[in-house]
């Protein structure tokens, strides 16, 4: 497979994940930040090639293949259509945006170019969702039924935080109510017929915790729950009229419990959580290589992009 030069714009610590992974894999090209000091000392850290002290000349350098963008949430938008405008394949960090009629567009703008645009949302790549979908297929579970996805992430309680501004795309849902809804979508079929919702708000007014219940064409019903002032497990749960799994830490999942109704178990492992990040790269530069872009799940992410804009609407955050 080809070779590809990847650019990372803006270096914060999602960033310093992202490119501990991807030197495993092969070397990056380019980084860009707009403090130049700290492009260098990036660059350095990782032993990329070059160093931009602005997004814009990442961007004109015609080297650069796919743009990682790890900026914060508020600046993905910009950054994306950015990439796309200058002829580059867009990983976007989750939550791509919350807007979707912008992710259409943006979306059209990819299409017309014939470039990869995709979010960084490591369920769709993880090996264990990949061998969990094949046993749906052939019927372990059965008939599906239920899909459920739990995930407190306990913020400091601290009103300046980011994750906590709404200048800055702060709230539950843009941080971690992709993860949950996007697992659940992934393992829902049919077209959603319903969606119902509770919401607690944060002082500084951004989403603090959500209840949602989603219907399926198919008689499924999706559940996702999710807070930010308290801890809560990371745990999916699929359940078949066969069987039903329990995926702890489902994230980056590489364990599974497969429970039949007698009570008997199987343990189910593949993948290793710590590649999570590589997975997802090799999935990425495969789409580019062979043009089969499903493999970056972007039907999957607009349908979580549609949800949470007509969620956050609906809680008139958006």
């Amino acid at each position: 497979m080809k070779g590809f030069n990847w650019g990372i714009l803006g270096l914060g610590n999602i960033a310093h994940e992202f490119a501990d992974n991807m030197v495993q894999l092969h070397p990056i090209y380019a980084v860009a930040s707009r403090n130049p000091e700290s492009a260098k000392a990036f660059a350095q850290q990782y032993q990329a090639e070059k160093a931009y002290g602005s997004y814009e000349e990442l961007l004109n350098d015609p080297k650069v293949d796919i743009v990682y963008v790890a900026t914060v949430n508020s600046q993905h938008y910009k950054c994306i259509m950015a990439c796309l405008e200058h002829g580059k394949h867009v990983l976007c960090e989750k939550a791509i945006w919350g807007n979707y009629e912008e992710m259409e567009a943006a979306c059209a703008l990819a299409k017309s170019k014939k470039l990869l645009l995709c979010e960084g949302m490591t369920i769709f790549h993880m090996p264990i969702f990949k061998e969990i979908k094949k046993m749906i297929v052939e019927g372990k579970l059965g008939k599906i039924k239920f899909v459920e996805a739990e995930l407190g992430s306990l913020k400091e309680d601290d009103p300046t935080n980011r994750f906590f501004n709404p200048d800055l795309g702060g709230g539950a849902m843009l941080d971690i109510g992709t993860y949950g809804l996007s697992f659940v979508t992934y393992f829902l079929s049919g077209e959603l017929t319903g969606v119902e919702h509770l919401m607690s708000p944060y002082p500084t007014g951004v989403d603090e915790m959500w209840s949602i219940s989603l219907k399926t064409s198919e008689n499924e019903i999706g559940s996702v729950n999710l807070t930010f002032r308290a801890k809560l497990p990371k745990r999916g749960i699929i359940a078949g009229d066969k069987a039903y799994i329990t995926v702890m830490n489902y994230v980056r999942a590489e364990k599974a419990t497969l429970v039949y109704p007698d009570g008997k178990e199987e343990i189910l492992e593949f993948g290793e959580t710590s590649k999570a990040l590589q997975y997802e790269i090799q999935d990425i530069e495969e789409a580019v290589a062979t043009g089969d872009y499903s493999l970056a799940w972007m039907d999957k992410t607009m349908q979580v992009v549609k949800l949470m804009d007509g969620l956050l609407r609906a809680e008139k955050l958006q």
